[in-house]
């Protein structure tokens, strides 16, 4: 079989990985020609390496067998020997440099003919045609084909140069012998010599198609992984995606149970509070005729309990608002324009607590949305803030709005001293609240995600305990742009 022919029954089992190779050569990836090459050429180097060590060892170790066989030439073996082994010295060194990377190929033919050419040179100095050192030609070929991966051509010129050797070595002496055995020593020798040959040819050549098979089906495996971990990648975030989806909706259902809830509480704590309020407002004006020591005592009181009342009827709007926050209007809005009508609002109340307010939100800025609604989450979040910046070193607070591929951010931030993870998955449930009694009823925020979700926007937060609390509202772009 030529070696064209191995090309053509071998190239299939490439062929999946020489397509791989054409489709991640533009992200610079090796090829897989190149890298099989690669992967011989590293193989060959550290077998030569041992191969060069096996030489240096084993040669001299083997004068032992010259002292048995040929006591007589003992020495003068012993120092082919040593010649041998000292010239592996130099193929040995030149493995660690450039040279010995440019001509690797060149090992797997150099060092099995160094022993083969010694051990021919010591057939011909015997004057022994059929000496039985024909046996170490057989072991230099066949400990260096496990060793090395020939190919074709490798194996060919190796084993026709060490046969060449033999037969230079023999076949003088075979002329000048006597011995009428000689020849069918020697043509029995001869004849093992070549049957090793023809096994290793052909075993070599089955082994390489191996080693094609083996790295085609690697290469299968390593996309196989690839696809694997891609999809165990897109699962992933696909199961992320459905548990926040999840968390959402669970959200919803949460704030609609309790709207519904407090749409019933609404109605039927109005009623008596108008007709409380009524009460009061006739007493303030009964008690105008009263004498003035018990008037201003009157007055007072009265004042009192009109202050308790507007306290339950704004915690009674906030309820409304809860229960029925609908959409009064959504269209393109500035929010420049929205945060100066905010600050103004709360402008008084930021100087009185000397926090620094940093409005970096840039002209032009336009997103779709609910102005009021807009405006009254403004007005939640940065209260929240200046409570959050209590006796906090260097107050400040920062009003950011930036455009994103799918919309508008509007990012609210203060170095206050942020939220503590256990109270992160419940910053949203309406009445949940860690301010103190009477400072806050814990709906804020659950209406200003209400808001949110009904401008078609989602509000995310980012906090780091003792550092920096921010809210950021993703909106929608303008429905004409």
């Amino acid at each position: 079989m030529s070696i064209a022919a191995l090309a053509e029954i071998s190239s299939p089992l490439i062929a999946s990985s020489t397509d791989r190779s054409a489709r991640s050569g533009s992200e610079g990836t090796m090829p897989q020609p190149n890298r099989f090459e690669q992967e011989q050429m590293e193989l060959n180097l550290r077998n030569a390496r041992m191969g060069a060590w096996f030489v240096m060892v084993l040669v001299p170790l083997c004068s032992v067998l010259d002292w048995m066989a040929y006591p007589a030439d003992y020495w003068q073996f012993l120092v082919l020997r040593l010649a041998c082994a000292a010239s592996c010295v130099p193929l040995l060194l030149a493995l660690n440099g450039s040279l010995g990377r440019k001509y690797c190929r060149a090992y797997p033919i150099i060092l099995p003919l160094l022993p083969a050419l010694m051990i021919c040179f010591m057939i011909y100095l015997s004057g022994d045609p059929g000496s039985g050192y024909y046996a170490g030609l057989t072991l230099c070929i066949v400990s260096t084909a496990f060793v090395f991966h020939w190919t074709f051509r490798e194996i060919g010129i190796t084993l026709g140069l060490v046969v060449l050797a033999y037969f230079a070595a023999t076949l003088p002496n075979l002329h000048a012998g006597q011995d009428t055995r000689a020849l069918g020593i020697f043509v029995n020798n001869t004849g093992f010599i070549l049957l090793n040959c023809v096994v290793l040819y052909f075993g070599s050549r089955q082994h390489h198609a191996i080693r094609l098979r083996e790295f085609a089906n690697r290469c299968k495996v390593e996309d196989q992984r690839e696809e694997l971990a891609a999809r165990n990648e897109e699962l992933t975030a696909t199961l992320k995606r459905l548990r926040e989806t999840e968390a959402q909706l669970d959200q919803s259902e949460k704030l609609a149970s309790i709207g519904r809830l407090s749409a019933g509480i609404v109605h039927e704590i109005n009623n008596p509070l108008n007709y409380v309020k009524s009460a009061i407002y006739l007493l303030k004006k009964k008690g105008k005729a009263l004498p003035p020591e018990i008037a201003e005592s009157f007055t007072s009181i009265a004042e009192d309990i009109g202050e308790g009342i507007d306290r339950v009827a704004a915690i009674v709007s906030d309820l409304r608002t809860f229960a029925h926050p609908e959409n009064r209007g959504s269209r393109p809005v500035d929010l420049q324009e929205i945060s100066r009508k905010t600050l103004r609002l709360l402008a008084k109340e930021i100087g009185d607590r000397g926090v620094r307010l940093v409005d970096e939100i840039p002209a032009g800025i336009i997103a779709q949305g609910d102005e009021n609604y807009l405006i009254q989450i403004l007005l939640n979040l940065v209260q929240n803030s200046l409570d959050a910046l209590a006796d906090r070193p260097s107050p400040t607070i920062w009003l950011k709005a930036c455009e994103t591929a799918n919309g508008v951010d509007l990012i609210v931030r203060d170095n206050g001293t942020g939220i503590p993870k256990e109270n992160l998955s419940k910053i949203f449930d309406p009445f949940f609240t860690t301010k103190q009694v009477g400072q806050g009823m814990g709906l804020g925020l659950s209406i200003c995600f209400r808001m949110i979700q009904n401008m078609g926007g989602e509000m995310k937060i980012d906090t780091a305990v003792g550092s920096h609390t921010q809210f950021t509202l993703s909106l929608k772009k303008p429905e004409n742009t």
